[in-house]
Order: C-alpha cells, then sequence, then structure tokens
C-alpha cells in the first residue's frame, strides 16, 4: 500500500493529513519535505520545489499553483449545485450537510454571510425554511452554529402541522387523550355524540383530521402549515364528527360550556377553534404550529377554552373524564399537547 498522492483534486491540507496518517499508520518517520515533494504528480510542475524544505512550504506552493484556484472554483460551482432533499423524499440530511461544510471548506469560504446567502439560495424553492432561516441565523457567527440551525429548521419542518394532518391531542395534566366513540352520547344538553379525555397512548378513538383556510396567506405563501391564531377545524376520524362547541347547553358536571362532536353546522353550535400559544411553550420561535407544541384550543365563535381535568361523569355505566368549555382565567388543564401521528 503506498501513501496518497497529489494530483489536483483534493485540498492540500486534507492532502498533507493523509500522508501524515499513512506514515504514522505505517511507523514511516517525515523528517524532510523530500516525501511529500515525491508524492506530487509530475504534471504539477512548482518552479521553487529544490528550495523547499519544510511542510509548510510545500503547503503554500500547492495553495498557490494554478490547480489549486481550478480546484476551489470547481468546488464552489458544486457547492451552489446542491440540493437538499428531505427524508421523506428519501434524502438524507446528515449527508447533505457533510457535503456542504466540506465543499465549504475546499472552497476556503470563511465569511459566514457569504454562506448564509449560499444557504438561501439551495433552500430558495422552500418558503418555510428561507422565512425562519432568515429570522434565526441574524446572530449566528460560526458554521457550527449554521449547521446546527439548518437541521432544527429541517427538524421543525417535518414536524408541522398542515391542513389535512392527522393527530391527537394529549391532556397536558392529565396524560389523556382527547377522545370519541361512535355512538356513545350525552344523556342531557344537546344528545350530541360525547367528548371525553380517556386513553393514555392515541389509538383509533384518539385521532382527530385537522382542517384550516389560513389566515396569514397574506404574510406567508406557504399557507398549507397551521399558524397560531388560525382558525381550524377537527374531524373525529373515526366517527366523520367534527369537534363543536354549544352556545347554550352545559356540560355533563359543575354547568360548564358542552363540548361535543356533531355532523355539519348547526344553530347555537360553533365547529371553529383558534390555536393559541400556551405560556409555556417553547418552539424555537417558530410562527407555525408543529408536534409536540404546547397549545391553547379557544372556541372562535364564543371564545370557549378547551379544558379538561380529573373529574369524570358517568354515561352507559362508566366513568369518562370531562371535557368542555370555560371562559375563566387560563390554567395548567387548559394545556394541550398536539402530536403529528400522519
Amino acid at each position: 500500500m503506498c501513501p496518497p498522492k497529489y494530483d489536483g483534486t483534493m485540498h492540500p491540507e486534507e492532502w498533507i493529513q493523509q500522508v501524515e496518517t499513512f506514515c504514522l499508520c505505517n511507523n514511516i518517520e517525515i523528517s524532510t519535505a523530500i516525501l511529500y515533494k515525491k508524492l506530487i504528480h509530475p504534471a504539477i510542475k512548482i518552479p521553487s520545489i529544490v528550495n523547499i524544505i519544510t511542510k509548510d512550504e510545500i503547503l503554500n506552493a500547492l495553495k498557490a499553483h494554478a490547480s489549486f484556484t481550478i480546484f476551489k472554483e470547481s468546488c464552489k460551482r458544486k457547492l451552489l449545485a446542491l440540493k437538499h432533499i428531505p427524508e421523506k423524499d428519501g434524502g438524507d440530511t446528515m449527508a447533505f450537510l457533510s457535503k456542504f461544510q466540506s465543499l465549504c471548506y475546499n472552497t476556503e469560504l470563511n465569511d459566514i454571510e457569504e454562506i448564509k446567502n449560499i444557504i438561501h439560495k439551495i433552500m430558495i424553492s422552500n418558503e418555510f425554511f428561507k422565512s425562519e432561516f432568515s429570522k434565526r441565523s441574524k446572530k449566528i457567527s460560526s458554521m457550527e452554529e449554521l449547521l446546527a440551525l439548518f437541521g432544527d429548521i429541517i427538524e421543525d419542518e417535518a414536524n408541522l402541522i398542515k391542513s389535512g394532518s392527522c393527530i391527537a391531542l394529549k391532556h397536558a395534566a392529565t396524560g389523556k387523550y382527547l377522545s370519541s366513540v361512535s355512538n356513545l352520547n350525552y344523556k342531557t344538553g344537546s344528545y350530541s355524540q360525547a367528548v371525553f379525555a380517556g386513553e393514555t397512548f392515541p389509538g383509533p378513538n384518539t385521532l382527530w383530521i385537522i382542517t384550516f383556510s389560513s389566515q396569514s396567506s397574506k404574510k406567508y405563501p406557504y399557507t398549507n402549515f397551521a399558524f397560531y391564531d388560525d382558525k381550524i377545524y377537527l374531524n373525529h376520524k373515526m366517527t366523520s364528527r367534527t369537534l363543536i362547541c354549544s352556545g347554550h347547553y352545559i356540560s355533563p358536571l359543575y354547568s360548564h360550556t358542552e363540548v361535543g362532536c356533531n355532523i355539519g353546522r348547526h344553530i347555537g353550535y360553533s365547529t371553529a377553534w383558534k390555536l393559541k400559544r400556551h405560556a409555556s411553550s417553547t418552539n424555537n420561535n417558530c410562527t407555525c404550529v408543529k408536534s409536540q407544541d404546547k397549545i391553547i384550543l379557544q372556541n372562535d365563535d364564543f371564545n370557549k377554552v378547551l379544558r379538561s381535568h380529573e373529574l369524570e361523569f358517568d354515561l352507559n355505566n362508566e366513568k369518562f373524564q370531562e371535557v368542555f368549555g370555560h371562559d375563566k382565567r387560563v390554567g395548567g388543564n387548559d394545556e394541550w399537547i398536539i402530536e403529528l401521528i400522519s
């Protein structure tokens, strides 16, 4: 096995590192620059090479050669031609970032603002990424921070709630999911399909389809995503009934506002809800709603906040944890964790 030769197709610093690694592994001592000289391809002619006696002089001579300029320009073109493909489409973000960082190194690109501009150009067709990157990269001053931010935004995008997403809502205080069951109706009030906080893990009865018409379309072009303060609708997947808030019926316990499920729209009911950010939410200043965000759901017409608590009501000889609407002070029992299922 021979040590690597230098032919102008890699960065001189990387080549010297490979030579040193080879010599270390094979117990070869490098006392002068003679070994480096012999490993340079004859086509790369360095006029002053006979006078070079140190590794640093070899490095400087190779960097001053025209082949290195051509190498850097080629790497710059490759850098600008990079395409990021998300994992859901068969891509690999880690491999992309590794290639990106390597090409920046080979190009000897150290200006962080220029690197930001290149990332912006690479992601030009991704409206969400561009918007978030522009906001969150302003104070970044190192490559390491920049790569971390790239990964964070890609992760955020993968977890974004979209119109048509299948979600589950976990009551933060009790760990139970917003649920409904076919043919399980209230025996009082509207007699609509009952809603309760039931299972402690996502199952068929806990799945909801979220739909909306984004209210942020003028400010943001990527309107398929859910934004805070958007008006949304929640359709129970198993029964195809919509989450409703009653205008005049009371919940099974303590005279709160009834929340249930029904088909279509009816006088005295409201099907529209608003996504509110909970005070304890930590979503990296993302303007969109993403999986695992802590949210508050407030009915759009009656301004009732969706709440649950540990108290249970009886229905068909079974006990169910009550869910209802209220207009009192918002507290811990109003916090829900939104989970993206598909």
